[in-house]
């Protein structure tokens, strides 16, 4: 797969490579910053190396998930944004930006902004995003991007 990187002003989205593998895993196993994500396990080295490796390999179509990590133009790893559950017309999106000092700066509305554009270079026709209502800053971000919310925690973007 060739690999994607959008840039934008004070960021870039680029794909996920090996040299993300720990990052991720500590990320994903990270229980001092608050997490509204609907899973609650721990995975290996193993299980994030064969994700990249999957990311890498395979076509959004064929694994129907996208991520890229959020960085900053010298190349400083911020965060992720994910496109899920794709079939080609609808996607729904989730975003962290790690690093507690680096929330509100501007960076989560700007990624969203770059992945909205991205999506629409894909042809899709509708961004989701599920988002509990005790993450005010979720809403927050998403609702200021353009997302309506719809009902019972469920926000769209119509491309």
């Amino acid at each position: 797969m060739e690999p994607i990187r959008v840039e934008g002003e004070k960021i870039v989205l680029r794909s996920v490579d090996s040299s993300d593998i720990d990052t991720i895993l500590l990320w994903e196993n990270s229980t001092t910053e608050p997490q509204y994500g609907v899973y609650d396990e721990q995975y290996s080295r193993g299980d994030v190396a064969r994700f990249v490796e999957n990311q890498q390999r395979y076509s959004l179509a064929e694994t129907e998930q996208l991520r890229l990590m959020i960085c900053s133009h010298e190349g400083e790893r911020l965060g992720c944004i994910d496109l899920t559950e794709y079939d080609g017309k609808k996607a729904f999106v989730s975003i962290l930006i790690f690093d507690s000092g680096n929330r509100g700066k501007g960076l989560g509305s700007e990624a969203l902004q770059v992945l909205v554009s991205y999506a629409l270079s894909l042809g899709l026709h509708v961004l989701y995003a599920c988002i509990l209502p005790e993450n005010k800053p979720s809403i927050s971000l998403f609702s200021k991007v353009g997302f309506a919310e719809l009902d019972n925690n469920l926000f769209a973007y119509f491309l």
